[in-house]
This record gives C-alpha cells, sequence and structure tokens, in this order.
C-alpha cells in the first residue's frame, strides 16, 4: 500500500508540474487580454442581464397577480408577518400566512411598502435576485475549480471562462425569462439564490477547514451563513426540500476528510429537510385562506401515477428547451400519459435512465487523469436533484412551467460549458486554432438568447398579447381562452370577450367564473337578466365561490334586492373572512338598512385586514359622524 500510496504522489506531482505549466501558459495569456479579470467578468454579467431585460420593467400585473399580489391583504399588511394573534381565534384557518412560502411573501409585502402597486419596484427586485445568482454561479464554479479534488484539473487554467460563460449563458437564456418577468413567480429565483448562496458559504466553510482555520472568525461566518441560508430557502419555496442533497453530493465529490466526521458536519443541513414537512404538518389548513386558498381556476385531479409518467416527458421538453428554446407558452396544452408503458413515457424514462447513467460513468473516469469530468456529473445529478420535488409524485396544478427549470438549469449549464471546455482542450492538438473560433461561438450564444429574452419580455407588456400568444400555441385548452376574454373585457372589447368566453365554456362547460365573468359583462351591456341567468348557472357548478358571491352581490344591492344581496356577501364571508371588500360592501347595505352597529363592525373589520382602503374608512367615519343624510356606498 505503501509503494501504491508513493506512485499516486509522484503521479499527482508530474500532474501538479504540467498544470502549473498551463497556469503559466494561461497568466502569459491573460497578459495579452486585459479584460481577462474576475471584476470585469461580474460586469458583463450584470451589464447582458440587465441588457435583456430592459424591456421589462414596465411590464404590468399579470394573470394570477391580481389575486395573489394585487388583492391580497397579506401583500398590503405587515403585521400578518409578525403578529400571527391577529387571526381570529374561532378561524380554523390560523394565521393568514403561507408559512412554506413565508420569505416570498414577506419581500412583496416589503415592494408593497416601499411603493405600493407599482410595478416598477417589484421588476428591479425580481431581476436584481436574478444578477446576484448569475453571480453565484460565477463564483460557484470558480470556487469548485479551487477545492481539493480539482487541484489538478485538466481545465484549471481556464476555470475563469468557464465560469464566465456558464453566467452569461444562465443570465441571458430566455428560459429564464418567466422566473424574472413573472412577478409572482419571485419565489423560483429566490429560493435559487438562498440555495446557491447556502451552497458557496459551505464551500467557504469547508476550505477554510482543509486550511485547518476552523477557529477563525470567517469560518464560523461561513458555517452560520450557509445555515441561514438553507433555512431562508426552506421558507422561500418547496423545492428546497431535496437541495441539501446538493450540498451532500457536492461534499463527497469535490472535498476531502474521514467519512465520519464529514457526515457528522453535513447533519445541519440534511436535519433541515425536516423543517418543510414539519412546517406542512403543523400549520395542516392554517395557512390561510388569503394564501393558500387563493381561488386559483382549474384546479384538476390528477393521479401520482398519471403525474409522474407526464413528467417524464415534461422533463424531455424542459432538456429540449434548455437547448432549444422556442415555442415558449405560459401555458402548455400538455398530453397527460396514465401508462408506463406509452411508447412516449417509456423512452422518456429510458432517456433519463441513460443520462442518470452517464453521470456515474463520468463520476468513474474522473477519478483519472480528467477529474473535470467530476463536475459534468455533478451538473447532471444537480438538475435532476432539484427538479425531483416538482416533477415527481407530488401533482401539482400546472403540468408543466418554465420557471420550474431556473435552479435545474444551473447543473446543465455546468454540464455543457464543463464538457465543451473539455472537447475543446482535446481538439486542441489537432486544431491548434480551435479555441478563438469556439469562444466567438459562446459569445454569439450568449448574444442570440439576450436578443431571444428581450423578444419573450415583449410578449408580456400587454395581457391581450401575452393571451394571444398563449392562445395561438394552445387553442385547445381553455384556459388561455378564459383568460383572453378577461382581458379583452378590461378594454371593454365585450363582443371579442364573450367569444373568447363561449370558446372557452364549449372546451370545458363546468367553469364558474367563466360564466360569472360573462354575466360581469351582461351588467356593463345592462343585460340584468341574463346576467342573473349567468350567476346562477355558476353557483350551480361552484356553490362555494367566493367571488361569484361576492359579484352577485354587488348586483343584487345595485336592483335594491338588498336581504338577498347581504346574504350573498355573508356567504362570501362564510368562505373568505379576509376579503375586506367583501366586509366594505356588507357594511354600507347594512348602514342603508339602518343597522349602523353591525355596519361600524364590518368597516372596522375591514380597516384590520386591509389599514389603507380608504372607502371603508369613510364610511366608517360617515357613521361615526352621524350623516345619515349623506348615502353611503
Amino acid at each position: 500500500m505503501g509503494r501504491v500510496a508513493r506512485e499516486k504522489k509522484r503521479d499527482l506531482s508530474k500532474r501538479r508540474s504540467k498544470d502549473d505549466g498551463r497556469e503559466a501558459v494561461s497568466l502569459a495569456e491573460s497578459r495579452k487580454y486585459p479584460f481577462n479579470n474576475a471584476l470585469i467578468h461580474c460586469l458583463l454579467i450584470v451589464g447582458i442581464g440587465i441588457l435583456a431585460y430592459s424591456n421589462s420593467f414596465t411590464n404590468p400585473f399579470q394573470w394570477d397577480e391580481n389575486l395573489c399580489i394585487v388583492q391580497n391583504p397579506v401583500v398590503k399588511n405587515l403585521a400578518y408577518f409578525f403578529d400571527p394573534s391577529r387571526a381570529k381565534p374561532d378561524d380554523p384557518e390560523g394565521c393568514p400566512v403561507s408559512r412554506t412560502r413565508y420569505i416570498g411573501y414577506l419581500t412583496f409585502a416589503i415592494n408593497y411598502q416601499l411603493h405600493g402597486l407599482d410595478v416598477l419596484g417589484y421588476h428591479i427586485f425580481n431581476l436584481a435576485i436574478h444578477l446576484l445568482n448569475a453571480l453565484l454561479v460565477f463564483l460557484l464554479i470558480r470556487l469548485t475549480f479551487k477545492t481539493p479534488f480539482l487541484e489538478g484539473a485538466f481545465l484549471k487554467s481556464d476555470s475563469s471562462l468557464i465560469a464566465l460563460f456558464s453566467a452569461l449563458i444562465f443570465v441571458s437564456h430566455p428560459l429564464q425569462s418567466e422566473a424574472v418577468t413573472y412577478i409572482f413567480q419571485r419565489f423560483a429565483s429566490l429560493v435559487t439564490f438562498f440555495c446557491l448562496s447556502a451552497l458557496v458559504f459551505y464551500i467557504q466553510w469547508r476550505l477554510y477547514l482543509d486550511e485547518k482555520k476552523a477557529s477563525n472568525f470567517k469560518s464560523t461566518f461561513y458555517l452560520i451563513a450557509s445555515l441561514v441560508s438553507t433555512v431562508c430557502a426552506m421558507f422561500t419555496k418547496e423545492n428546497a426540500f431535496t437541495f441539501p442533497l446538493v450540498i451532500l453530493v457536492y461534499e463527497f465529490f469535490f472535498l476531502r476528510g474521514r467519512r465520519k466526521t464529514r457526515v457528522i458536519r453535513l447533519l445541519p443541513w440534511i436535519l433541515s429537510m425536516a423543517i418543510i414537512p414539519l412546517t406542512v404538518i403543523g400549520a395542516n389548513k392554517s395557512t390561510g385562506e388569503m394564501v393558500s386558498q387563493i381561488p386559483l381556476p382549474y384546479r384538476g385531479e390528477l393521479s401520482k401515477e398519471a403525474y409522474l409518467f407526464t413528467q417524464f416527458r415534461v422533463i424531455l421538453t424542459y432538456v429540449r428547451l434548455l437547448f432549444l428554446p422556442a415555442h415558449q407558452n405560459l401555458d402548455y396544452d400538455y398530453p397527460v400519459y396514465h401508462s408506463f408503458f406509452t411508447p412516449e413515457v417509456l423512452l422518456s424514462f429510458l432517456f433519463h435512465l441513460a443520462f442518470i447513467g452517464l453521470a456515474f460513468y463520468l463520476f468513474y473516469r474522473s477519478r483519472g487523469t480528467i477529474q473535470d469530468l467530476r463536475l459534468s456529473s455533478f451538473g447532471i445529478l444537480w438538475f435532476f436533484v432539484t427538479l425531483s420535488m416538482e416533477s415527481s409524485i407530488i401533482p401539482l396544478i400546472n403540468m408543466i412551467c418554465e420557471y420550474r427549470v431556473y435552479l435545474p438549469s444551473i447543473g446543465w449549464v455546468m454540464t455543457i460549458m464543463t464538457s465543451a471546455w473539455i472537447a475543446l482542450e482535446k481538439l486542441k492538438p489537432r486544431f491548434p486554432g480551435i479555441r478563438k473560433p469556439v469562444i466567438g461561438w459562446f459569445v454569439l450564444i450568449v448574444i442570440l438568447f439576450s436578443v431571444l429574452t428581450y423578444a419573450r419580455n415583449g410578449v408580456w407588456r400587454d395581457e391581450i398579447r401575452l393571451w394571444e400568444d398563449v392562445v395561438a400555441k394552445s387553442p385547445d385548452k381553455s384556459r388561455g381562452h378564459f383568460a383572453l376574454g378577461l382581458a379583452l373585457a378590461k378594454k371593454s372589447r365585450f363582443d371579442e370577450a364573450i367569444r373568447e368566453f363561449q370558446t372557452s365554456l364549449k372546451l370545458d362547460p363546468k367553469q364558474a367564473k367563466v360564466h360569472m365573468n360573462l354575466a360581469t359583462i351582461y351588467v356593463a351591456q345592462a343585460k340584468l337578466e341574463d346576467a342573473l341567468k349567468e350567476y346562477e348557472i355558476a353557483l350551480t357548478i361552484d356553490p362555494k365561490d367566493s367571488t361569484v358571491h361576492y359579484n352577485l352581490g354587488i348586483l343584487l344591492a345595485q336592483i335594491q334586492r338588498l336581504d338577498e344581496a347581504v346574504r350573498e356577501f355573508q356567504m362570501t364571508l362564510k368562505l373568505n373572512p379576509y376579503d375586506a371588500s367583501a366586509h366594505n360592501n356588507l357594511g354600507a347595505i347594512l348602514a342603508q338598512q339602518g343597522r349602523l352597529d353591525e355596519a361600524t363592525k364590518e368597516f372596522k373589520t375591514a380597516l384590520e385586514i386591509e389599514p389603507d382602503y380608504v372607502k371603508a374608512r369613510r364610511n366608517l367615519a360617515k357613521i361615526r359622524d352621524l350623516q345619515d343624510s349623506v348615502p353611503i356606498r
């Protein structure tokens, strides 16, 4: 064993001497290229990101953002995040704060406190997180080449360029636009920020330990920062659940030490995986109606098996979009597969199996002279591990969403860039001038991706344009026609909106919200009888839809059927007790009926939910001043 160890040491020494020679050449080359330094690389990454998203800052709130941000009382009142006792003791839903996404909603609340509903601030925050993530990708790859396993790496002299182009492709890739431009999907980029921070701090901490600086202040800081980042990730989005496994794989891929000691060091991160399940179990229903019960349309029922089988195919679509980001769509009309032995499912499964097998093969090969292959292997495992929460057996509302690839795409970038650079180095002896053309191709890819991202952001600049794009790509899916109808109705293009709603109903007749919105248009057209019929149909389909009861209450109040209107608003509040507008409208009707004490109570409740609710405050003032002669609305 001693002789074998000595031989390995000699081999490593030879490789290091060769690497030193390569590093000397690289340093000489870097003097020829003054832009080859970390600061300029970081500025380039930030600059490309800002240019790619420069046309997104005025994009309006889209789709479910009106429910989840604009009309969400949680976002408008920081007290819900710091005072759980604000929830009524008899409220079965408890505190109206989503505990598994606490930090994400908190950032929306901070945005609201700073600038209300001005979209500019929300977009700036989203882009800032995206740019920080790109810089963390750059730092992560540079740090990885400093780990003990990659001391004699084949590509170490080019590690800065590999990190640069990895970060540039990440920051410019059009597939990331949904996690950046779509304000509500901040959760995807924010959880990525905390996960990357946790890993980067972990690596720094472990490198300090290897240098025998365990008592150093920096070492302690890195340890605490990594743990805090991990906990923050767990309270930002549920897919953080698997990320401690990524840290575990990284430890055993790139770092060194006694196995038992390393396992003990990893325990805090492994134990952190219990945070999400314990939070969900502990919260039970107490995540609150205003967040967890937000009435998203078309929540379908799907078996775990069918969801899993379909995800085998979905993951292939994600891979295709990463290589060829064409025909992007906010709302894919994706086929559901119910059998594992369907050819599309079986072939997709074999494809994934082959890629995971490739990861282990690259790991095995990395034990030889090309240690860099381990980074390619790690990237493949990163992709599958970080995607496993949203593409496994847990059925989600949407079968496929582009923002779900945001965190996994980092693994894809690592694998592609490392593998490409290894191929480049292997081809250099045969084609000495190949380096510059290949780097030129990478530059062109970054430029192309940036242009595509800029163009994709343009689709989000208008609701009608966004949903016309969806309908063109998913013509047989009812949701796109429904959303396009809503966008057209907002612009008072009622005839076109009615056609879209009717198309949506043909594709899926059991949609209470479509009937409700048809009723709203009929009210605007003074067709009140037609509107009442549509509301009745909507309540027949879904008697527990609080929004339908709310809108029907408004119509009944308009035609002076006040007792019926009161019942509808009471039903609204039974289904959604945190609807400030419903409390205000109920109070207004009670005031008209002379029930001033009851009205006062409703106005006060509305202001507790939404302190800056001007109408409720004005109505309460009217009652307090006994201005009965002034009609309350």
